[in-house]
């Protein structure tokens, strides 16, 4: 992908959109500017919306596949009751929706590992998924993930994958993830560590991984989203 791409403003189209799951929505965009684009996988797009003020606001989606010579880019969006101006667009959005974004962006890139851990919850499953469908062969990929039911599940291509329910956990209460992964930690090597979950549980995931011997340039943290705050990469 030519670097003069990066965070270009694109003016598409919604061309298609289906449930991946009750809460769950994928949206198809497409238009001439994202034709030859391939975004690295795990990257995001910044959907340029308007609030119910009149303010301008920016949400994050991650780009869960990309079709280059179609020019489509596909993004998975999370329904929230009550939720702000992204989910009210995700749910709004319809084929011949107009939408405007900035992308791709993010930093986040595989790096060569034996073993790869993908700890996350709702806000990064389509992270999680991209990322592991594009380890290449004899890479393993193990993954934790949190959600607030089965309900939210979809497939992720891991050799070992781990799902918790949140149950009447708060969102962002660490605690779950914190021991699903002390005991993946303990029971195999990981090359790569990658946390992508709310703020907080995410900072508490990397310094338990730290504190178990995985070095700091082994582990990649990003917070998706923070709880309180109505700003994230999940579509609230």
């Amino acid at each position: 992908m030519n670097a003069t791409h990066l965070n270009a403003t694109h003016r598409c189209t919604v061309l298609a959109r289906r449930h991946l799951t009750p809460r769950t929505v994928r949206l198809t965009l497409g238009g001439p500017s994202l034709t030859g684009l391939t975004p690295f996988p795990a990257q995001d797009i910044e959907v340029l919306l308007t609030d119910t003020r009149g303010k301008r606001v920016k949400r994050r989606y991650t780009i869960r596949h990309a079709r280059p010579r179609a020019g489509e880019w596909d993004i998975d969006a999370v329904l929230h009751t009550g939720g702000g101006p992204g989910s009210a667009w995700a749910a709004s959005a319809r084929p011949g929706s107009p939408v405007e974004f900035v992308g791709p962006r993010g930093k986040l890139r595989l790096r060569p590992a034996d073993g790869h851990l993908f700890v996350g919850d709702e806000a990064s499953l389509p992270a999680i998924a991209a990322l592991a469908e594009a380890l290449p062969s004899g890479q393993e990929a193990t993954a934790v993930i949190e959600t607030a039911s089965a309900a939210d599940r979809v497939p992720i291509a891991a050799d070992r994958l781990r799902w918790l329910d949140r149950v009447d956990c708060l969102p962002g209460t660490p605690e779950g993830l914190l021991a699903a992964v002390a005991q993946e930690i303990r029971a195999r090597n990981f090359g790569q560590v990658y946390v992508l979950a709310e703020t907080r549980a995410t900072r508490a995931v990397r310094e338990l991984a730290h504190s178990a011997g995985v070095r700091p340039d082994q582990v990649f943290a990003k917070g998706y989203w923070t709880a309180g705050r109505r700003t994230s990469v999940d579509p609230t």
